[in-house]
């Protein structure tokens, strides 16, 4: 171990609290996953005569055309197309930063506490090793 020695007891302690807070963390990162693939973006052009729907990858679901569209320039009509496309691409994605958010903030955090267990004279290699144990039982 580096510096001084840390009390086992304590180690397996940390070894425990990381690897129930890597489990709960995995866990939240595959709700995000499903939540975020589900995501949808509205965007409409400035005269909203063109509304779309994108995915979560910005690729568009759907399209509607208001009919008072029909009397623009092709040029015109593309340029709507493209403007609402766009602004579809950014609601879907400050939704999903949204939902990301709180995740990141916890992993944050959870670095963090490794951060201060290593300064509190724990073998960070040993604790790792432990939590790829953990993680390798659990398949992860």
């Amino acid at each position: 171990m580096h510096g001084s020695a840390a009390d086992p007891q304590d180690l397996m302690g940390s070894i425990d609290s990381l690897a129930s807070a890597i489990v709960a963390q995995n866990d939240k990162l595959h709700d995000v996953r499903r939540q975020v693939a589900g995501l949808r973006g509205k965007g409409r052009s400035a005269d909203e005569r063109v509304e779309v729907e994108v995915d979560q990858f910005g690729a568009l679901s759907q399209l509607k055309i208001d009919p008072r569209a029909m009397r623009l320039g092709s040029e015109e009509l593309a340029q709507a197309i493209l403007s609402a496309a766009r602004h579809g691409i950014e609601n879907v994605h400050a939704q999903a930063e949204a939902l990301m958010r709180p995740l990141i903030t916890e992993l944050m955090l959870t670095n963090r506490r490794m951060d201060a267990a290593h300064s509190a004279g724990q073998d960070l290699d040993d604790v790792l090793a432990a939590l790829q144990d953990v993680r390798h039982d659990l398949r992860m």
